[in-house]
């Protein structure tokens, strides 16, 4: 049994297969689902069990690597790195970000936060 069986891909929905994995394993890890040192499935393994490309679950892997989710050791494979609290703390970078955005281009407190809001409810659910 995979450690993983919980990932699938929805062909009914409009966003991206990639995507669809890649937020499941983000999910994975910021619940605590997936624990930092957790070691994935090769890209071929998790390609064949939710029937993508082999290139598409690469782009996955190399997306979360390069969001500090995970980190892949050669032939140790692709480890699980980061565990909830990165997740809390890439919420934080982006409200910075944000916030300074709003600022530069002097849209207010409010309206920042109305754009988060729409952006919230614009997400499949």
């Amino acid at each position: 049994m995979s450690e993983l069986e919980f990932i699938s891909v929805d062909s009914t929905l409009e966003t991206a297969p990639y995507q669809q994995v890649r937020e499941q394993l983000l999910g994975a890890i910021a619940s605590g689902r997936l624990a930092p040192g957790t070691r994935l499935p090769s890209v071929r393994a998790l390609a064949g069990q939710v029937g993508l490309a082999v290139n598409t679950v690469a782009k996955v892997y190399k997306e979360l690597e390069a969001q500090g989710a995970v980190v892949t050791r050669g032939r140790h494979g692709t480890i699980v790195q980061a565990g909830a609290e990165a997740g809390e703390q890439a919420v934080s970078d982006a409200a910075a970000d944000l916030a300074r955005v709003a600022r530069i281009w002097s849209v207010d407190e409010e309206r920042a936060v109305k754009y988060l809001r729409a952006a919230f409810s614009s997400l499949p659910d």
